[in-house]
C-alpha cells in the first residue's frame, strides 16, 4: 500500500498489511518514496519489516527483463510494465556502454 504523506510535498509512505488471526490486520510503514530525493535515494525500504505471505522466504524478484548488453538499448514492450523491455541494437552512429538504468 502506498500512501501520500504530505500534501505540499510529493512523498509517499509504503505500507505493508500484516494479517493476524481472527481477521485482525495492521498497516505497518516499511518505507517511503520521495521523488525529489537525490538520485538513487528516492526509495527507502526496510525489507526486514516486510511480512510476506506464508511460504515466501525472501523478497520476490520483480524485474521481468534482464539488462541489455553494451551496444544494445532498451525498447518498451507495448502494454507491459516499464520494467519489461526488449533489447535492440543501438542505431548507427550511437553506442551504449551501460547495462543498467534507462
Amino acid at each position: 500500500i502506498i500512501q501520500r504523506v504530505h500534501e505540499s510535498e510529493a512523498e509517499y509512505a509504503i505500507l505493508n498489511f500484516w494479517n493476524f488471526p481472527e481477521g485482525l490486520g495492521l498497516k505497518v510503514k516499511v518505507g517511503k518514496y520521495s521523488p525529489h530525493a537525490p538520485r538513487g535515494q528516492e526509495l527507502s525500504l526496510s525489507e526486514e519489516m516486510i511480512e510476506w505471505a506464508i511460504g515466501v522466504p525472501e523478497t520476490p524478484h520483480s524485474v521481468c527483463s534482464e539488462s541489455c548488453s553494451p551496444g544494445f538499448r532498451k525498447t518498451t514492450q507495448e502494454g507491459k510494465a516499464t520494467c519489461c523491455f526488449d533489447c535492440a541494437p543501438c542505431p548507427e552512429n550511437e553506442i551504449s556502454n551501460e547495462t543498467g538504468e534507462w
